[in-house]
């Protein structure tokens, strides 16, 4: 009796930090290893007109701001998350938030010296050190949480990561005005992202520690180190793709849904754990086990993602021009979009799991998409006001649908798909190609954006008019966003007629 209950002081003695409180301090930390990533990335977006006037850029020069961001990302898919496997997940953070360190002081030092070149460089090293950390980050999540917990963290990591972009919308044009010095607004934004790194220091501290006591945890309970005992962990770098700009944690969820949702034969399960831990990785061979149904749905998810940041990353001057809003009072208005997806995004996708009509889902999505941007299009106002405030609120939704709904049915289109040898990484090559896509999108749209605006700056009177700009910039978006909508309607006729993998989830035997 005396030595059980020894047994159990040292067991106690000796618990894992997830197992204890400590799991919510480390989940906190990883949340703000992302605040500054995501405050800093939109820097430019808040300080759009002091930016143009100061350093004397046309629209497209400003959007390359944005497109150098991305255009490296477009490569880093096809390596996966082979680097972070090598290195090892702490040292990953400590080297890609020290990247994110980097890349923001030589934005600050552009800003200071007015150097557009020098901008340049630093956006595209910040966005190398952003993609990797996101992916990173996820990583380090789903080894401190299992089961349906993963979904909260990840969620969790998700939303408050961006109201950093929501507070630099508000705090940056607020300092600019004050200090009035460009350089010193981006220096703040590097203090951010040095508490951040402080975060994640903080992070792989607690990580190292907890990984020796699981050792001798696991030592005084075998049981529990046992693999076939163990939840399945969400692939970390499907999550990253949500985490990018971005993305909503439900895909994970929906994996863990429809593998519930699957009949309870023990080899079944097994596939689907095995297939759940697939890396995004790039693997050309398996192209042609993706159907038709993926394709389509990764072009709706690319342009759905195109019509939502491409347009935010212009917002500030487009309320300023369109609505009559200040720098200050524009940065303020754009939050809206982020804290309502932020807020929105769980239930909706706890209701598109309820329903199980992804596909009429997706198109209502794309609807709304067009309801946004018309109204961005038709509404005008000389002087502030709130109605401008409603296609920011349409937008929100539109993001919502993006995270909750349309993200995580890449998992739902090609898990048919995973046969013989090549269960493992279907899931990881989709993934990786829809991120191919999206940073493809993100690169080009702010160019495209951007020409449009500077080939109608000028009017038939000979005149600068940039609400003529703007306009022509809408009329691009409501373009894409008819397009999106005829793209959903072939989905929804083709998962219809076919498969049905979007309009219904198989059953759970009774």
């Amino acid at each position: 009796m005396q030595l059980e209950k020894e047994s159990k002081q040292s067991f106690l003695y000796q618990l894992p930090l997830q197992k204890t409180w400590v799991l919510w301090l480390a989940l906190a930390l990883a949340c703000f290893l992302l605040f500054g990533d995501a405050y800093a990335f939109d820097n430019p977006m808040a300080l759009q007109s002091t930016i143009q006037t100061e350093m004397n850029l046309n629209n497209v020069q400003f959007n390359m701001l944005y497109s150098i961001y991305s255009a490296p990302n477009i490569i880093l898919p096809f390596f996966g998350g082979i680097l972070i496997d090598k290195i090892g997940v702490r040292v990953s953070i400590l080297i890609f938030s020290s990247i994110l360190i980097l890349g923001q002081t030589i934005v600050v030092i552009g800003g200071y010296s007015f150097s557009y070149g020098t901008m340049l460089a630093g956006r595209c090293i910040f966005g190398i050190g952003s993609e990797s950390l996101n992916a990173a980050q996820a990583a380090i999540m789903s080894q401190w949480f299992q089961g349906g917990q993963v979904s909260l963290a990840l969620g969790l990591c998700l939303s408050i990561p961006k109201l950093g972009s929501a507070l630099n919308s508000v705090v940056s044009p607020q300092i600019q005005a004050n200090h009035g010095e460009l350089g010193f607004t981006f220096l703040v934004g590097l203090f951010i992202v040095i508490f951040s790194w402080g975060c994640g220091l903080a992070l792989i501290y607690l990580d190292k520690k907890n990984e020796e006591l699981m050792i001798i945890w696991r030592e005084l309970n075998p049981e529990d180190g046992n693999p076939e005992h163990k939840e399945a962990q969400p692939s970390a770098q499907e999550m990253s793709l949500q985490i990018r700009k971005s993305e909503s944690t439900e895909s994970d969820r929906s994996v863990s849904l429809l593998e519930e949702e699957d009949d309870d034969d023990e080899e079944e399960e097994k596939e689907e754990a095995e297939a759940h831990e697939a890396k995004e990785e790039i693997k050309l061979s398996d192209l042609k086990h993706l159907d038709g149904s993926y394709w389509i749905l990764s072009c709706i998810i690319m342009l759905s993602e195109a019509l939502f940041v491409p347009f935010l990353d212009n917002g500030n001057a487009f309320f300023q021009v369109k609505f009559g809003f200040s720098q200050q009072s524009a940065g303020v208005l754009l939050t809206i979009p982020y804290v309502f997806a932020a807020c929105v995004t769980p239930f909706v996708g706890i209701y598109s799991d309820k329903i199980r009509q992804r596909s009429l889902l997706i198109v209502l999505t794309t609807v709304i998409f067009i309801i946004t941007h018309l109204c961005l299009l038709l509404i005008y106002c000389d002087t502030a006001c709130g109605v401008s405030a409603l296609p920011l609120l349409s937008l929100g939704i539109c993001y919502s649908f993006y995270s909750a709904i349309l993200i995580p049915s890449i998992p739902l289109v090609v898990k048919s798909q995973m046969i013989g040898t090549h269960k493992h990484t279907i899931i990881g090559t989709a993934f990786g190609l829809l991120g191919v896509m999206q940073n493809t999108a993100l690169a080009l749209f702010p160019l495209i954006t951007g020409s449009l605006y500077n080939s109608h700056l000028i009017n038939e009177e000979g005149q600068v008019d940039p609400f003529q700009g703007y306009v022509y910039q809408s009329y691009f978006f409501v373009g894409v966003s008819c397009f999106n909508f005829v793209i959903a309607i072939s989905l929804y006729v083709f998962d219809k007629n076919g498969s049905k993998k979007l309009s219904r989830l198989k059953a759970k035997s009774k």
